[in-house]
């Protein structure tokens, strides 16, 4: 570990410290996961939400959604940048036409879908930056940092890169006052501990664990014990050969070093309530 320039991951994750208590009220959330860094989230009161939906060329994508026909409907689309396996111009087009959904982006995201797509719901005035918090319907929505690049390539890894604003990631508290944290593609910063958890104080963290683009098993072991979450989804690992495989490493690292934060592993297309 020294070696590698992290000698204080293990012994941080060591340290004793609180863990949020578990949420007490009704947990009513849908969550599926799309694979690599796509989500699905149904609220409370139903509504439809996707996080960076990478749909023509995401190769866990399951099969239901491949031709964008697989949702009954989208309300709301978040982007966290513009990376080509997260942000992908033809299926934004695709998913605008089929869906006509409110869409937030980082602010210059944001400006350049709206030029691309001029019937495109950008709300760039209502939340767009990181900054303060919006209220969708009821859905608290907060957008916060992330220690990341963000240019774009728009239809595939290959051609000229692109600059499209900071990467960010985002704080939900639904309708029940659940409060789910996806980080977006991100490396270790400070913000889990001083912004994140002793801020939003989530309930449920969805982090990276893939390595090479993002944080790996042993720095995201470290984010939990900076977050603090009773829960935590791993996600972005087994897209491409040079990613972590699976989670076995991440939840090895999680039962020794914090077992009282529950790992909840979930597959492409699965369901899951929280």
């Amino acid at each position: 570990m020294a070696a590698l320039g992290l000698p204080g991951i293990v012994n941080a994750a060591k340290q004793p410290a609180s863990v949020k208590a578990p949420f007490k009220g009704p947990k009513q959330i849908e969550l599926e996961w799309l694979g690599h860094g796509c989500f699905k989230f149904v609220s409370t009161k139903g509504k439809v939400i996707l996080l960076d939906p990478w749909i023509s060329t995401n190769p866990k994508l399951p099969a239901a959604y491949r031709t964008f026909s697989g949702f009954d409907k989208v309300d709301l689309i978040l982007f966290t940048h513009g990376h080509v396996d997260h942000f992908m111009l033809p299926d934004v087009k695709a998913l605008v036409k089929k869906y006509n959904p409110d869409i937030i982006a980082p602010w210059e995201l944001s400006i350049f879908i709206k030029q691309e797509i001029p019937m495109a719901k950008t709300m760039t005035f209502q939340l767009s930056n990181v900054s303060g918090t919006y209220d969708y319907h009821g859905i608290q929505l907060s957008m916060v940092n992330a220690a990341h690049s963000a240019g774009a390539q728009l239809t595939d890894f290959k051609g000229q890169n692109r600059y499209m604003g900071d990467a960010v990631g985002y704080v939900m508290e639904f309708e029940n006052g659940y409060r789910i944290y996806h980080s977006g593609d991100t490396g270790l910063m400070a913000d889990m501990k001083l912004v994140i958890h002793d801020f939003y104080q989530p309930d449920l963290a969805i982090l990276p664990i893939g390595s090479v683009f993002t944080m790996g098993p042993q720095e995201a072991t470290h984010a939990c014990s900076l977050i603090r979450p009773s829960v935590v989804i791993p996600e972005h690992y087994a897209t491409f050969p040079v990613l972590e495989p699976n989670p076995r490493r991440f939840i090895e690292r999680m039962e020794q070093h914090l077992p009282e934060i529950q790992v909840l592993p979930v597959q492409p297309g699965e369901n899951t309530l929280v």
